[in-house]
This record gives C-alpha cells, structure tokens and sequence, in this order.
C-alpha cells in the first residue's frame, strides 16, 4: 500500500532527515538504523591495510570508536581508549574508525598529535559499514558482545571510567540473558523486533490505560497501554483516535469471544509484552518533531523497544482509508512478535514459514505486486517488509475486510476470501487452525467509526 511504503521507508532509512555530513556537519545528521541488538559479521580495514574483523575470535568485547580528527572531543577520546585496552587487554580490544579519508588520517598522524596502540580506520576502510556510516557531532563509541552483537553505544566524550562501567553493565545484562525469557527459536528477519526479551509482564495480560501524558517514551508526549502493545503519539495526534486504537486492539484480543483459546492467546500476549512492542502514532505521514533532538530520542527508542510500523492519524480527506491504516499496523506488530514466536512454522517472519512459501508463490503469480525493493540495501530487512504485508493482506481478507474497507490497491488482487482459500489452500488452512484462536476481527461499526468519527 502506498501509506505503508511511505512509512517503511521513513522507519527503514532511519527517518531520514535534512542531513549534515557527519562530525563535523551543520546540519542535522540522519538518525541510524536500530543497529543495537543487530550482528555485524563484516570486517574494517585499518590505514595500515590490516582487516579488523567485527566479530572477535578471541572472545573479547569489541570497542568501536566513530571519530573524526576535526572534533576535540573525538580526539579526547582516543587516549581514553587506549586506557581502557591497557586496564583489560584480556577482555576488551579497540579500533577507530574516523569519516575521513586515509590521506587526511595519515597527515594529521605524521604531525605527531597522537599515538594509538589499536588500528586506525579511514572512509576507505569502512566500506559502508552501519556503525561508521551515521555519526553526528559528537565521537560515538559502539559496544560489541565477541559474536558481532552490537550491545550498546555510547555517545559524545567519555572518560575509561564510563565507558568501563557501561562495558560492565552491558556485560551484566548479556550475562542475565540466558536467565530472561525467550522465544526458544529465532528472531524475526529484518531486525525491528528487539533481540532480548526481557520486557515486564503484568499479571493482567489485557491491562489498558487511558492516555497517558509524560516523557516516558520521548521523544513522544504520550501513551497509551492496550492488548499488550504500548501506543505513543506526539501532541498532534487527537487522544480520541488513540483510545479508538487502543480499542480496537484489546477487542482484538478479546479471551471470551467464540473460539478463542485463553492460553495460546496468552502466550501472544506474553510475547507482545516481553518484546516491548510499541506503535508510534502522528498525524500526516511523518512526525513534525520540533528539535532536532527529538529525531535522536526516537532513535534510542527504537533500540530499547520493538518497533516496526506507525500508525497515522489522516487528513479529513484520506479518511476512507483510515480503518485498513489501523488494521494494517496493529497485524504487523501482531505477527512481526506474536504470531511469529506462538506459530513460527505457519506465521514466522522467517524463510521457512507457510506464509514464505505462499508470498513467493503470490509474488510469481503477480496476485502481491510490490516496486519498492530497489529502497533496500539489506536482503533481510526487505524480505521482513514483504512478509508483514503479505500477512496483512492475507489476514485482512480472510475477515473479508479488504471489500468493505479496502482501498482497491493493485498491490494485492486475491481480496475475496473464498478467492484466497482455493488459491493458496495451505496458508488458508494455517489460518483457521490458528488465527481464530488468538485474535478477534475488527466488528465492522468499529471499522466504520474511523471513516465517520462522532463529533
């Protein structure tokens, strides 16, 4: 659906921004893509033309510094570094990776302005690599686990005492990990579903709030709790809307509706809860953050929860199209976490799934049209977008939504349910051995309320 590229597009390449050009920029820099908790496997190469492999054979944490030689506080940084190796060489081992090019690294080098004992990497060296290619004006230093896991970052000068204690308490936590709850399978692809699970779990599943107004969730004003998935939403976006979502979702989940069975439905939720599922909601088809800092705190907010769409509040004049935006993006995040760890054979977001095997076979018969790939650099991260919309079209037109709601898109053409059944009857029968049995359609007057919202 064209809204639904928009907002992966913003989501994917880190709603992007007027940008500066790195360090030392003016400008506002893009905000990363969510590279905590994703695996480097890659390798940098220093000026001295040695590969400096990102996942480290001898199992010691990695330190990864952005820098640039033009920012003092890059530079501080450096003999801080060397500190931390020098105090652990054990443990930890280091590299710097500067967004200059190798000639201007090797210059300001020979003028004798500093000594490093870990490799020095140029632009060069970098090749596009994630942790090096976003940086903003101040050093930032990456922290990663002897497998390539990114664990942490942290930003602007830091001293060996702080990042020791950062360095200890991420390695705390990875140690507590194997303690948390999890999936007891793999992630979904494409990386927007946080890695460690170990998100509360009230002891009501269905807990719901009303709004809530508080800088919880900067760099959004407000939240709402419901169905195990927290919505937070700028100033913008009207609190009636959200409390219609939030319904929607909660009667979604709904214990006591026909064929629902209580403890598959409970596990979903569990799911949702524990992963932090969160949904941000604005109006228009991008935040209208008012600081740049703000586009930072969203930033972190991705790393910490698991974010993989947004809901948008539209314009009067797109209102037909509001119940399928909300339908759309609440099946997203119900099968990017839910679905996937409950029913991985049918729903996961994986390559091995039913709903793989039934979106490429859609793809090669043309009934799911897609022109956005080209947006991707990464192979997973486009497949997870394929498969999350293929689900909701799936979904959505086995409740025979997409004929009353729907917007007719050319994107997908099998919108009649009996249409879908006798044309891919293996994912058909994986939806009524398990969807009716954890989710609840949307009653159509709920639907319609969004089109026609009481004054």
């Amino acid at each position: 659906m064209q809204r639904t590229v928009l907002i992966r597009t913003a989501l994917t390449l880190g709603f992007a921004i007027a940008s500066g050009c790195g360090l030392g920029g003016s400008g506002v820099a893009p905000a990363p893509p969510p590279l905590v908790g994703s695996v480097q496997t890659g390798s940098l190469r220093s000026i001295d033309d040695v590969a400096f492999p990102l996942q480290a054979p001898d199992g010691r944490t990695t330190l990864l510094l952005v820098w640039a030689t033009y920012t003092p506080d890059s530079v501080a940084m450096l003999p801080e570094l060397a500190e931390v190796e020098r105090r652990r060489p054990d443990s930890i081992r280091s590299a710097a990776a500067a967004i200059q090019g190798r000639s201007e690294i090797v210059e300001w080098l020979a003028r004798g302005e500093e000594r490093t004992p870990f490799p020095i990497v140029a632009d060069e060296g970098s090749d596009r690599n994630d942790l090096v290619d976003w940086a903003e004006d101040r050093p930032t230093l990456w922290i990663l686990a002897p497998d390539g896991r990114v664990l942490g970052r942290l930003e602007g000068r830091q001293d060996a005492n702080a990042i020791l204690a950062e360095v200890d308490r991420l390695d705390a936590a990875r140690a507590d990990e194997t303690e948390a709850t999890s999936t007891g399978g793999p992630g979904p692809l494409g990386g927007c579903v946080i890695e460690r699970r170990d998100g509360a779990v009230p002891e009501d599943l269905r807990r719901r709030t009303g709004v809530v107004r508080s800088d919880e969730y900067a760099p959004f004003s407000k939240h709402l709790v419901a169905g195990g998935i927290t919505f937070v939403a700028t100033d913008e976006v009207d609190d009636e809307f959200m409390i219609a979502v939030g319904d929607t979702q909660a009667a979604m989940m709904d214990e006591d509706a026909d064929g629902i069975d209580a403890e598959l439905q409970d596990a979903v939720l569990r799911s949702l809860l524990r992963a932090k599922t969160t949904i941000p909601m604005w109006r228009g088809e991008e935040p209208d953050f008012p600081e740049d800092s703000d586009w930072e705190a969203l930033d972190r907010l991705r790393d910490r929860r698991s974010i993989c769409d947004a809901i948008f509040q539209l314009d009067d004049r797109d209102r037909d199209g509001q119940p399928m935006e909300v339908v759309e993006h609440l099946l997203h995040h119900l099968n990017m976490v839910g679905l996937h760890d409950v029913f991985p054979e049918d729903w996961g977001i994986s390559r091995t799934s039913t709903l793989h095997a039934a979106m490429r076979t859609a793809l090669d018969r043309s009934w799911y049209v897609v022109d956005y790939l080209d947006e991707f650099d990464d192979d997973e991260e486009a497949e997870r977008v394929l498969l999350q919309e293929y689900a909701y079209w799936v979904i959505s037109s086995e409740w025979d939504l997409q004929r009353v709601f729907g917007p007719g898109h050319g994107e997908w053409t099998l919108v009649d349910p009996g249409t879908f059944g006798e044309a891919q009857p293996e994912l058909h029968e994986a939806f009524l051995r398990t969807i009716p049995k954890v989710l609840v359609a949307p009653r159509p007057d709920r639907l319609e309320a969004f089109r026609n919202p009481r004054p």
